[in-house]
């Protein structure tokens, strides 16, 4: 029950409520069994606002109850940490490293997603058809805070077909926030932005962005500047088969096929805005021609001149324009069961010739 008495505590800041700030929220129980553990465990990558004169509560075998905030930002963590302050029982807050084996084992991988908040705006996670698994007294209690809730099913990710959990997965994304963040023009708020919601569309494209990051972070010469771009052109390839996957026939006159790569990022968008109702608006134009405009830059227009301040800006405009084609509606671009299916199929072939 101490779970919703926390919950009670946090969401009465209105911090969350203020910040329409786009957060996945996980939470429950981090258990230490020794001192040595919980100092291990507890150590902040960067901000450390936890509170060292309450340690021996901190840094004991004990089992602390957590809420852990995806994409939040240092102005969030600081506005909860000042509300939450004169609380006793509050411990502090701190930012987590998930390319950090006990950051990632302990909290990212232990405490179950329950939560998405945007605003005024909640989703409460249920797994794989599962809506009746919805906890009623945690709706009513963000009703009670002012949030309109709905739910969402979190489809098979932290579930034993989610294959994207490990060090090397967050290593890459890793390297893509460190950096896309120093990119001129970005920030760590905007590209901690994206990763969120590239993650849900699938986590794989971290394998292309690592790949460039890595690329432009130890860019010597041309040739290794002309790499990284092509690692921009496989990544827009890869966001186009996920958004919209090729098929046969034309879309609006339109060739959609395996290699019309351009043309389906047209169609993600056009019909994003239909199911928005946003047809007529002026978006369908500016980011059809702005994802024009990358695809040529990223086919040849690199490969001729490929500067760093040009390379750099090529994905600083590829992130902003992704972003704003995913906001468009993120429900709409969330693929809950994509990059699980292929694990998904298998088990199930496993079930029928098991049986046959």
């Amino acid at each position: 029950m101490y779970g919703y008495a926390v919950m009670r505590l946090i969401l009465g800041t209105d911090v969350l409520q203020s910040s329409n700030r786009h957060m996945r929220i996980s939470r429950g129980d981090v258990v230490t069994a020794s001192t040595k553990a919980s100092r291990d465990l507890y150590v902040p990558r960067n901000l450390d606002l936890l509170i060292h004169e309450r340690e021996d509560a901190l840094y004991r075998p004990a089992k602390i109850w957590s809420w852990q905030f995806h994409n939040a930002t240092v102005q969030i963590a600081e506005q909860l940490h000042e509300a939450l302050f004169r609380c006793p029982s509050y411990l502090g807050a701190m930012e987590l490293d998930f390319s950090e084996a006990l950051h990632l084992r302990c909290f990212r991988n232990s405490l179950p997603e329950a939560y998405r908040v945007m605003g005024r705006r909640c989703w409460l996670f249920y797994h794989m058809g599962e809506s009746w698994a919805v906890d009623t007294a945690t709706r009513e209690i963000f009703e009670q805070y002012g949030f309109v809730v709905d739910t969402e099913d979190l489809g098979a990710r932290r579930t034993v077909f989610d294959n994207y959990d490990g060090l090397e997965h967050f290593r890459r994304v890793a390297d893509f926030n460190s950096v896309f963040a120093r990119i001129e023009g970005l920030d760590v708020d905007r590209v901690s932005d994206l990763a969120l919601l590239l993650e849900e569309i699938h986590p794989k494209l971290f394998d292309a962005l690592a790949s460039a990051a890595r690329t432009i972070e130890r860019a010597e010469t041309a040739e290794d500047l002309a790499q990284a771009a092509l690692s921009g052109r496989r990544l827009l390839e890869r966001i186009a088969d996920y958004l919209y996957p090729p098929r046969n026939g034309k879309r609006r006159g339109r060739d959609v096929g395996p290699d019309k790569y351009k043309n389906r990022l047209w169609a993600y968008i056009e019909d994003t805005l239909a199911e928005t109702g946003l047809e007529d608006s002026s978006i369908l134009p500016r980011l059809g021609k702005e994802a024009d405009r990358l695809v040529d830059l990223f086919n040849s227009g690199l490969h001729h001149d490929p500067g760093r301040e040009k390379v750099e800006g090529a994905f600083r405009d590829l992130v902003i324009w992704l972003t704003k084609a995913i906001q468009i509606s993120p429900t709409h671009a969330r693929k809950a069961y994509l990059a699980y299916e292929n694990d998904i199929g298998q088990f199930m072939r496993r079930i029928v010739d098991s049986k046959l």
